[in-house]
């Protein structure tokens, strides 16, 4: 018997027999060319990377409404990668002046975008070193003609180094189930970590030399606690506990989705309201089956990196106007405007590559930088907000003179709207992302120039640490429960409060059971998350008494570590579940 523990990703307890994936760098020859062969070399890989293009876009075709927007929007970057001029003006090149073949040119160009982009500190390129990889190897193999699914994964707990988030999303196409992930990468925030949590399997990140270990017939994958762990070659003792945990579970599952028909109140009868985080398109069973609040933060990205170029006022506003219906008129929805750059890119737009594209030009400063762009779309929800509660929230607000600039901007579309007879709503809400440590520090002056605040913690955490959560370093220190994150979210709390301004947290951490003890502990009782974790949050807010929180929360802001402060929430939860058994 032997333990490997790592951090519980989404939670779950299973026994299974596993099934070691050992992945091996393609095999690519390399092969000289004569000179009359490269045109045929040269559509020969085009004809590969037009047919990867397509196998993408079947893909997202037949996972809409099935996973969610920020999941497919994965397959989108993939997409726009293999449409960059530049990386096809570069294989072609490669081709032309070495004279060998498409498979080997492919591997050589993509590893020198690979490398390049893995030199770079920030941690967007980090990802974006990934995608590349991702879809390098997803043309080598077209070219190969080696591309299959491994149905012998069916069942299986999958032990991995690493997996892509699209090679999950063709498992899940084809129908294979997975009943866990146990793999050596640790991203708690990553696209294959997200990706996990959002099809629901049981997923164990960051154990060490995974690869090397005897795993034996059967193991067992707990990851019910914060820290997760895999039980190999189990012993009967071992595998009777699991049976007794497992029995457990369940119960909590069947709970789970008798709570998802009750309200969101606590205990002692204080209401939270839990809203959706949405991209371009919505399942409408699913929004009548979740009965969230409203949409808390509406992703319009999505809607612009799923088109051609930049899309038309008139299309944008039926797009919000069809949402806004099938939510409901009277809830509320917080369209965030465009926000690219950093690892958020547009094929039709030219931009800049940046040293540290997270610090440059990306979220309000791109629009504010692009005004017909900003404009189009700030008309278009003016628009649809005449009879929807509608309001506009900005991201990456770093100073109030970008409030003010937005805000005179805001004010020319009135006039411009005015003087083309459109009908608009003149007193519609506008408020920020709280993102970076400027808006904590600032919170009680922003606070009079917005009328809500929604606290975006993934960024927050990046900035509040400084911390790249893709590399071997960042990823140690990378941490939404850390004591700093929290104090932050607190003291923009109070100063809402003071000002009489709602304040909303839409980031991961507000799906996650321990997230939300911390969250209701300091004040906030307005979240935002995937559709999937509603029922989950749901069934333990009816679990949560406020008034024991202020002990929660002294205890939390005497922690000095995200250890610390997990340990106190956790040691929370057992308590409440135990009661309520």
């Amino acid at each position: 018997m032997g333990i490997v523990e790592g951090k519980s990703i989404f939670s779950g307890i299973v026994l299974g027999t596993p099934f070691v994936e050992r992945k091996k760098n393609l095999s690519v020859e390399v092969c000289t060319i004569e000179i009359e062969r490269i045109p045929d070399e040269i559509e020969r890989v085009l004809n590969a990377i037009n047919s990867s293009k397509e196998d993408i876009k079947g893909l997202k075709d037949s996972l809409k409404n099935k996973v969610s927007e920020s999941e497919l929007q994965i397959l989108t970057v993939h997409i726009m990668l293999l449409e960059d001029p530049q990386y096809l003006s570069d294989i072609k090149k490669c081709i032309k002046d070495k004279k060998i073949n498409a498979e080997a040119v492919v591997q050589e160009v993509s590893n020198r975008y690979i490398e390049m982009f893995e030199r770079i500190e920030d941690p967007i390129y980090k990802q974006r070193a990934l995608d590349i990889k991702d879809i390098s190897e997803r043309v080598i193999k077209k070219l190969l003609d080696k591309e299959s699914v491994n149905l012998e994964l069916n069942d299986k707990i999958l032990i991995t180094e690493e997996l892509f988030p699209s090679e999950l999303l063709k498992l899940h196409y084809a129908g294979v189930r997975l009943k866990g992930i146990i793999m050596e990468y640790a991203g708690e925030t990553s696209h294959i970590a997200i990706l996990a949590k959002t099809l629901e399997i049981p997923t164990l990140m960051g154990g060490d030399n995974l690869l090397k270990l005897e795993w034996g017939e059967q193991i067992i994958l707990d990851t019910t606690s914060v820290y997760g762990k895999a039980v190999i070659n189990p012993t009967q003792i071992d595998i009777e506990e699991y049976k007794r945990k497992e029995r457990s579970y369940f119960l909590k599952l069947k709970e789970i989705e008798e709570a998802n028909l009750k309200e969101a109140i606590t205990l002692d009868g204080e209401s939270v309201n839990l809203f959706l985080n949405l991209g371009s398109r919505y399942d409408k069973e699913q929004l009548e089956r979740k009965s969230p609040a409203g949409i808390g933060l509406l992703r319009t990205e999505l809607i612009y990196m799923e088109a051609e170029d930049f899309p038309k006022e008139e299309f944008q506003k039926e797009l919000y106007e069809r949402i806004a219906m099938e939510v409901g008129k009277d809830k509320p929805i917080l369209i965030r405007t465009l926000d690219i750059g950093a690892d958020k890119k547009l094929p039709y737009c030219d931009m800049k590559i940046e040293e540290n594209p997270s610090l440059g030009c990306r979220g309000i400063r791109f629009t504010l930088e692009n005004l017909d762009i900003f404009k189009t779309q700030l008309k278009a929800i003016l628009r649809a907000s005449c009879d929807n509660n509608i309001k506009i929230m900005y991201p990456m607000v770093t100073t109030i003179d970008e409030i003010l600039e937005a805000r005179e901007i805001i004010e020319l579309c009135k006039r411009e709207l005015k003087n083309e007879n459109k009908e608009f709503k003149n007193d519609i809400e506008i408020g920020m992302m709280v993102e970076v440590p400027s808006n904590v520090v600032l919170a009680e002056v922003f606070a009079d120039y917005v009328d809500f605040f929604s606290v975006g913690t993934n960024d927050l955490t990046q900035y509040m640490l400084a911390t790249d959560r893709y590399s071997s370093i960042g990823k140690k220190i990378y941490d939404c429960y850390d004591p700093s994150v929290f104090r932050a979210i607190y003291k923009v709390v109070k100063a809402g409060r003071k000002k009489g301004k709602k304040v909303s947290v839409c980031g991961e951490i507000a799906g996650e059971e321990l997230g939300v003890i911390a969250l209701l502990a300091l004040g906030v009782r307005d979240l935002s998350m995937s559709p999937v974790y509603i029922p989950r949050v749901k069934n333990l807010i009816r679990k949560i008494k406020i008034n024991e929180l202020e002990q929660v929360k002294r205890d939390m802001f005497k922690a000095i570590n995200p250890k610390e402060i997990k340990d106190i929430l956790n040691s929370y939860l057992e308590r409440i579940e135990g009661r309520n058994r």
